[in-house]
């Protein structure tokens, strides 16, 4: 199984030392997302979200919490932190940010910056209902079927929902980050 043990520290370290691929600014409306672990009985899990299908953009689509980057927001952790405080009520001090993905240029026009974090105390979602339609957990493991890492081209589906495009892509982007430390389901 994955653990808080054999995944937390081993990737807060290689975060730390690797270099982010930054989008120039150009690249689209500036974002970020929270990719929150946790441990429950012994296994890695993540949270995600189903957008609300009243939004303009992205409605109904299973994502990780977070949006556009707002004046007052003076980072992008900055942002994926109050979003993710917005949508499902995490906290950012709940929240252990362990560093940056690589930032990812959407076809719709956004470039996110996911940052990852660890979530070691007991956390009940609030999902605020004009963002938020579903939260539910999934386990890290589901996402390692491929040997690539990559996610398959029809996305995964974890308790009923498609995780799919940007989404698979930052997972599948965990995934292989993982496989690089020696990490394995």
């Amino acid at each position: 199984m994955l653990s808080e043990s054999t995944i937390r520290e081993p990737l807060r370290a290689r975060l730390a030392v690797r270099e982010v691929a930054h989008a120039p600014p150009s690249s689209g409306t500036a974002s970020a997302v929270l990719v929150p672990l946790f441990e429950r009985d012994g296994d890695v899990h993540l949270w995600l979200v189903r957008r609300a299908s009243t939004l303009r953009k992205h409605s109904g689509q299973v994502a990780f919490p977070g949006g556009k980057t707002d004046l007052a927001d003076t980072s992008g952790r900055a942002t994926a932190l109050r979003e993710a405080d917005e949508e499902i009520g995490l906290t950012p001090s709940s929240v252990d940010v362990l560093g940056q993905l690589d930032d990812l240029v959407t076809g719709t026009g956004f470039t996110i910056s996911p940052f990852v974090g660890w979530v070691a105390v007991a956390f009940t979602p609030r999902p605020n209902p004009a963002e938020v339609a579903r939260v539910f957990d999934a386990p890290l493991r589901e996402f390692f079927a491929r040997p690539d890492g990559a996610p398959p081209l029809s996305g995964h589906t974890v308790d009923g929902e498609l995780v799919w495009g940007a989404t698979a892509k930052i997972v599948g982007d965990l995934v292989k980050l993982l496989r690089e430390l020696g990490v394995t389901s």
